[in-house]
C-alpha cells in the first residue's frame, strides 16, 4: 500500500470538495494534525472514520485507498473514437407532468437519477425495454436514500415550498445514492472539471450507452437528463422538467438545446454513472441520514432566489419550515386562503407533507420484506401515521372548499393540521431509531 500516494489523493479530494484541513478535521471529530498525517502518508484514518470520510469526499472507500492517477483523464481517454452525434434508443419519456401509469416523480433530482440508473441496469441485464413502474419504484427509493422525502422548505423571499430536491447538498446525495446501489461515478462541476472536459466526458458516457444527469446544462435550471448529442456535444438532447426553458422540443418531448460551453457564468452539475462496484451504504446508514434531514434547519442546496444579487441565503428547512408555515397563517382569512385547493398551502401541504410520505412508505414496505419482525412493527406504525395525516389533510382541504363561510373554524383546523405534521415528524424520529436498533440486532 503506497501511503504517500493515498495521502496525496486525500489532499486532492479534500481541496476538490472545498475543505481545509481544519474544517475536515472538525467534521470528522479529529485534530488538524491527524488530517495532516494522513495527507503526508504518515498514517491512515481508522477504519471507523473511513466511511464518514468517503461521504465527505464523495467517493467510495476504494476511491480513497486505491486512487487512480487521474479518474477524469481515464474517462476522457476512452473518448477518442466517439461519433459526432448519437442518441440512445429506448429511453422512456420523463417530465415534470409525469409519464404514463401514474408515476408521480415530482422532484427532478431523484427522478433523473432513477431514470438513468434503471435504463443502465436494463441494458446490463440485456433488456431493451424500461417500464415506468420500475422507474417509479427506484424514484420512491431515492426519495428515501437522498433524504428528499424527509424535508420541508420555506423561503421568506418567495414562499418557495416545492423544491425539496434542494433540501441537501447535491454532491452528498449523489455519493449516498451511488454507494447504496454500488456504482462507480463522477460528480463534475466547476471545482473539479473544465467545460471542455465535461463536454468530452458527456460524449464518452453517451457513446458507451450511459445517459447523463445534469443541472443547468444548456440553460435548463432543473435537473435534466442527456440521452444524446449532436455536433460532438455542442448540442444536447434529452428530457427536462423545465420544458419552457428548452430551445426546441421535438415530437417525442425531448429538448434540443445548445450546451453553452462558452458561458463561464453557468454553473453545471453533472453525474456520470459508471460500472458496478461494491455496495458501501446500507439501509441502516440511510435511515441515520433520514434522522439528520429531519433535524435540519437550513436547506443546503437552496440558493436560487436571486442569482443576480448573489442568492447565497439558504431556505429554511425541517420543523423550522413548518413553523414558518404557521407564522404565515397570521390571520384566519389568510390561513383559509392558503389552504384553498389551488392556492399556496393547499397545494404544497399535499406535495410536501402527503405525497412525499406516501413515497417513503413504499421504501419502508420493501425494507419490511427483507427485515425482522421488530422492523415490521415500526413500519406498521409509520404507515398508520401516514394514513392519519393523509386523511386529515384531505378533510381540512374539503372543509375549506365546501364551507368557506366558517372562516374561524376552518382556520383553526388548518393550523392544527400543521401542528400535527410537526408532531408526526417527532413520532417518525422515534420509529426510525427503533428500526436502526432492530437492523443492528438482525445483523448481529
Amino acid at each position: 500500500m503506497d501511503m504517500k500516494r493515498i495521502g496525496k489523493n486525500m489532499a486532492a479530494l479534500r481541496k476538490t470538495n472545498g475543505y481545509t484541513q481544519e474544517t475536515l478535521a472538525e467534521k470528522l471529530g479529529v485534530t488538524p494534525q491527524a488530517v495532516s498525517k494522513w495527507e503526508t502518508g504518515l498514517a491512515l484514518p481508522e477504519a471507523s472514520l473511513l466511511m464518514e470520510l468517503s461521504v465527505l469526499l464523495r467517493v467510495t472507500i476504494d476511491g480513497i485507498l486505491q486512487p487512480k492517477k487521474n479518474s477524469i483523464q481515464d474517462f476522457m481517454n476512452h473518448n477518442l473514437a466517439a461519433p459526432p452525434a448519437k442518441l440512445l434508443s429506448g429511453f422512456p419519456s420523463v417530465s415534470h407532468n409525469g409519464p404514463p401509469q401514474e408515476c408521480r416523480m415530482q422532484y427532478s433530482f431523484p427522478a433523473m437519477i432513477s431514470s438513468a440508473l434503471t435504463y443502465i441496469e436494463a441494458r446490463e441485464q440485456g433488456r431493451t425495454e424500461v417500464t415506468y413502474p420500475e422507474i417509479n419504484d427506484r424514484y420512491n427509493e431515492l426519495m428515501h436514500v437522498t433524504g428528499t422525502g424527509y424535508g420541508f422548505l420555506w423561503s421568506d423571499n418567495s414562499i418557495l415550498m416545492d423544491e425539496l430536491w434542494r433540501i441537501n447538498e447535491f454532491g452528498d446525495m449523489v455519493s449516498r445514492a451511488m454507494r447504496y446501489y454500488g456504482r462507480n461515478y463522477l460528480w463534475l462541476n466547476e471545482k473539479n472539471t473544465t467545460h471542455e472536459e465535461m463536454q468530452r466526458i458527456i460524449v464518452w458516457s453517451i457513446d458507451h450507452g450511459h445517459p447523463v444527469v445534469t443541472e443547468w446544462m444548456g440553460g435548463l435550471p432543473e435537473f435534466s437528463i442527456v440521452t444524446g448529442y449532436e455536433d460532438t456535444g455542442n448540442t444536447l438532447i434529452g428530457y427536462t422538467y423545465c420544458e419552457e426553458c428548452a430551445t426546441k422540443i421535438d415530437e417525442y418531448g425531448m429538448y434540443i438545446n445548445p450546451a453553452r460551453w462558452n458561458d463561464e457564468n453557468v454553473r453545471f452539475n453533472v453525474l456520470i454513472i459508471g460500472d458496478k462496484t461494491t455496495l458501501s451504504y446500507s439501509d441502516k446508514d440511510s435511515i441515520r441520514f433520514a434522522l439528520e434531514v429531519l433535524d435540519k434547519t437550513k436547506a443546503e442546496g437552496l440558493y436560487l432566489f436571486d442569482r443576480t444579487v448573489g442568492g447565497t441565503e439558504a431556505g429554511v428547512a425541517g420543523d423550522a419550515a413548518l413553523r414558518k408555515w404557521l407564522e404565515a397563517c397570521e390571520t384566519d382569512e389568510k390561513t383559509v386562503d392558503f389552504f384553498k385547493d389551488i392556492n399556496e398551502l393547499g397545494w404544497y401541504s399535499n406535495l410536501n407533507a402527503i405525497l412525499t410520505q406516501k413515497i417513503l412508505l413504499s421504501y419502508f414496505k420493501k425494507l419490511d420484506e427483507r427485515s425482522s419482525a421488530k422492523v415490521h412493527d415500526a413500519i406498521i406504525y409509520i404507515g398508520l401515521d401516514i394514513e392519519r395525516i393523509t386523511n386529515e389533510n384531505q378533510k381540512v382541504k374539503t372543509m375549506v372548499k365546501d364551507n368557506l363561510n366558517n372562516i374561524a373554524e376552518n382556520a383553526a383546523a388548518c393550523r392544527a393540521h400543521i401542528e400535527n405534521l410537526i408532531k408526526y415528524r417527532q413520532a417518525l424520529r422515534g420509529w426510525l431509531r427503533k428500526i436502526i436498533i432492530a437492523l443492528g440486532e438482525s445483523a448481529a
